[in-house]
């Protein structure tokens, strides 16, 4: 039992340190410019490895993709599994889900998924079930169980979740991404994601005489 737990903790650490040094080679070079002997070089592993692991280029990206999306959704796991109030819930999911979307290396993906996602719809497709798509998703699931409880009334849930995450957003994400302001504080991304929750839960809110949503 020690050495295949041995062997499983060797293998995460180098899925890992391919998954970050593929991240570096498509932020610096691009999807169509990188290689998979420019990750090998940087990580250190080999083709026969990532073959095995991920497929592909695509599979590779996909995976830090997904990785990343996966991060952003935790946060709304738990609170759904707490069964916290609606102002609560989405406000320990928006925040971080926000911070991480803010961060560089999530900003610089996000810009090589737009600038490649015509030259290669399959791979853009990919990353759009695995990130958008899965957020709303879940956020959906989340909007129509709390209308059930009668602690939210959200006739639409799946267009109600989709342009929630487009709030938290706000504008502040577009102007990073254009870089038209120095890098947004964690004040700033934080102020974003709980005034999107208010003004959000405002549309949602019950029937004049009903219980508080938070």
């Amino acid at each position: 039992m020690a050495r295949a737990a041995t062997r499983t903790g060797r293998g995460e650490r180098r899925q890992a340190a391919i998954l970050k040094a593929a991240t570096a080679v498509f932020i610096d070079r691009g999807f169509a410019g990188a290689t998979l002997d420019d990750v090998i070089a940087r990580s250190g592993g080999s083709r026969a490895t990532i073959y095995a692991q991920f497929g592909n280029k695509e599979g590779l990206f996909a995976a830090i993709i997904g990785e990343l999306c996966a991060r952003m959704l935790i946060p709304l796991s738990d609170a759904i599994q707490a069964g916290r109030a609606p102002l609560l819930a989405l406000t320990d999911f928006a925040v971080p889900f926000m911070r991480t979307l803010m961060t560089p290396t999530s900003l610089a993906l996000y810009r090589l998924v737009i600038a490649e996602g015509h030259r290669f719809p399959e791979l853009a497709g990919r990353v759009f079930r695995a990130g958008p798509d899965a957020a709303a998703t879940r956020v959906a699931d989340y909007l129509r169980n709390e209308t059930a409880r009668g602690r939210l009334r959200v006739d639409r849930p799946d267009v109600a979740a989709r342009a929630f995450l487009e709030m938290i957003k706000g504008d502040l994400h577009t102007r990073a991404l254009f870089s038209l302001t120095p890098m947004a504080s964690t004040r700033e991304i934080d102020r974003c994601a709980r005034d999107a929750v208010r003004l959000f839960l405002d549309g949602c809110a019950r029937p004049a005489g009903s219980s508080t949503i938070g």
